[in-house]
C-alpha cells in the first residue's frame, strides 16, 4: 500500500510541475520555451524515482554476485510499480527506470549510491520506505543472507533516513525466515545466531539473558500456534539454540548435545526386522528446554534439585538487595518479577527432592 500511495503522489507532483512549465511558457508568449525552474524540479523527481533501481542493484551486488533471481525480482518490482502509476506518467517513469537499471547493472560505486539516496530525499517518506522494501526483497531473492548484504541494507537505511521500526519490520518479513532456516539447519556461526536473536555482542551478560528470555517466549508461542510441521520443527530448534546460549552464558561452557554412543549389536540386542505390516512408532517430539522462569533466572538445568535450590537462594538474595535501592518503578517491577519466578521454581525443585 505504501508504494501505491507514493506512486500517486509522484504522479500528481509530475503533473503539477509539467503543468506549471506549460503555463510559464504560455505566459511568456512563447510556448516552446519553458520556465527556468519548474522543468528542473520535474526532472529531479524523475531522477529520484529512477534512482530506486540504483539502490536495488547496489544491494544485489552486496554479496559480490548478481544472481538471476535478484535481477528478476528487480524487474518484477519495476513492472508492478508501473502498473500502479496512471498511464499519463507510466511511460515517462518506465523509460527513466529502465535507463537507470541498465546503467547500474554495469556496476554501482559508493558515490553513485550516495547520489541516488540523496535524490530520494526529495521523495515522500512512503516512497523512500518503498525503496527500502525493494532492497530487502533483492537481498532475500536468493534465499541467503550474507553479512555483507546486511551491511548494505543498513547503509541504505542510514542514507535514506529510514526509521528503525520500519527497518526491523522489513527485516522480520524478508530476512528472518531465511535466517531461522539457516540457523536451525546448522549453517550459522555463534555470532550469526546472536544477531538472529537480536543480541549485540557488546551487551552485558544480564542484558543478553533478558533478550534470550524474550526470544524464548516468542518462539515458544509460535511453536504452540504453528500449523505447519516444518515451522514447529524450526521453532523447537530455535528453543534449543536459545537454551544452549543461555547455558553457555551462565556456565561458560558450551553444552554437549551429541547423542550418547549406541551399544554394538550382539545376539541379544539385535533389533528384530520390521515387516511392512508392522507400523513404525511415531517419532517423539522433545519438549522445550527450560521453562520461562528458568530462562529468566538463569538456572542451569543440568544441576540436581538441591544445587538448583542453593542457586535460587543466592539469586533471591541478590534481587532483594537490588530491590532495597532507590530504583525507578520499571526496575522495581523487574525485581518483583524475578522474585516471584524464584518462589515458583523453589516449589518445583523442593517437590523433586
Amino acid at each position: 500500500m505504501a508504494y501505491i500511495i507514493g506512486a500517486i503522489v509522484l504522479f500528481w507532483g509530475l503533473k503539477f510541475f509539467f503543468g506549471q512549465q506549460e503555463q510559464s511558457g504560455n505566459s511568456a508568449g512563447n510556448p516552446s520555451q519553458p520556465g527556468p525552474t519548474r522543468p528542473n524540479k520535474a526532472e529531479e523527481m524523475l531522477e529520484a524515482v529512477a534512482s530506486t533501481m540504483t539502490v536495488g542493484v547496489y544491494c544485489a551486488l552486496g554479496d559480490g554476485n548478481l544472481d538471476n533471481r535478484e535481477t528478476a525480482t528487480l524487474r518484477r518490482w519495476k513492472d508492478e510499480f508501473l502498473k500502479k502509476v496512471p498511464s499519463e506518467a507510466a511511460t515517462l517513469i518506465g523509460k527513466a527506470m529502465e535507463a537507470e537499471m541498465q546503467r547500474s547493472l554495469r556496476g554501482v560505486s559508493e558515490d553513485r549510491l550516495h547520489q541516488a539516496c540523496l535524490k530520494q530525499k526529495s521523495l515522500p517518506e512512503d516512497l523512500r520506505a518503498m525503496t527500502m522494501g525493494l532492497a530487502f526483497e533483492i537481498v532475500a531473492a536468493d534465499k541467503k543472507v550474507e553479512s555483507s548484504e546486511l551491511a548494505c541494507l543498513q547503509k541504505v537505511a542510514r542514507l535514506l533516513a529510514i526509521p528503525e521500526e520500519t527497518f526491523k519490520r522489513l527485516e522480520e518479513k524478508y530476512l528472518k525466515p531465511i535466517q531461522v532456516a539457516a540457523a536451525t539447519s546448522g549453517q550459522t556461526s555463534a555470532n550469526e545466531q546472536e544477531r538472529i536473536l537480536g543480541i549485540d555482542s557488546t551487551w552485558t551478560k544480564e542484558r543478553k539473558l533478558a533478550q534470550l528470555t524474550s526470544e524464548f517466549a516468542k518462539y515458544n508461542a509460535r511453536m504452540q500456534t504453528a500449523r505447519d510441521d516444518t515451522m514447529r520443527a524450526q521453532c523447537r530448534k530455535m528453543l534449543e539454540i536459545i537454551a544452549d546460549m543461555r547455558e553457555e552464558l551462565i556456565t561458560g561452557r558450551k553444552p554437549n548435545r551429541n547423542p550418547p554412543p549406541q551399544p554394538k549389536p550382539t545376539a541379544n540386542n539385535v533389533p528384530r526386522p520390521t515387516t511392512p505390516s508392522t507400523p513404525r512408532p511415531a517419532p517423539t517430539i522433545p519438549a522445550p528446554v527450560g521453562s520461562k522462569d528458568e530462562i529468566l533466572i538463569g538456572v542451569d538445568l543440568s544441576l540436581p534439585p538441591r544445587q538448583k535450590l542453593a542457586f535460587l537462594d543466592g539469586e533471591e538474595a541478590r534481587w532483594k538487595g537490588r530491590k532495597v535501592n532507590h530504583l525507578p518503578p520499571a526496575a522495581l517491577a523487574k525485581c518483583e518479577t524475578a522474585l516471584q519466578a524464584i518462589r515458583r521454581l523453589r516449589n518445583v525443585y523442593q517437590a523433586q527432592l
